[in-house]
């Protein structure tokens, strides 16, 4: 299982607002197969079976900023690719939470 933490800015907008050019981003990914995602409100979480296809997300949403056009695209990008077990995103937030008291 590939995880992903995923943050597109867009650059030189002449705005301080990005809520518009994420969901853009979010629009171009939306019909890829092997692919979920999860939007919080400081970047969204990708998750698929390959790795593959969490970077083909990644160029994509790239690629539907700049095809608005923008310049320039700032992007963080935080890859957890496990093979000894397979899990979620939610079954990682559930770990988390049983440990809290």
């Amino acid at each position: 299982m590939v995880m992903a933490e995923i943050s597109v800015t867009p650059i030189g907008t002449g705005r301080t607002g990005v809520s518009f050019y994420v969901a853009q981003a979010l629009e171009s990914i939306s019909d890829m197969e092997n692919l979920r995602y999860d939007l919080n409100a400081m970047g969204t979480i990708l998750e698929s079976d390959e790795l593959g296809t969490i970077l083909e997300a990644t160029g994509r949403m790239v690629e539907a900023l700049h095809n608005l056009g923008v310049e320039r695209v700032g992007v963080i990008l935080k890859i957890d690719s496990r093979r000894d077990k397979s899990s979620t995103m939610s079954a990682k937030v559930d770990s988390v939470r049983r440990q809290m008291n």
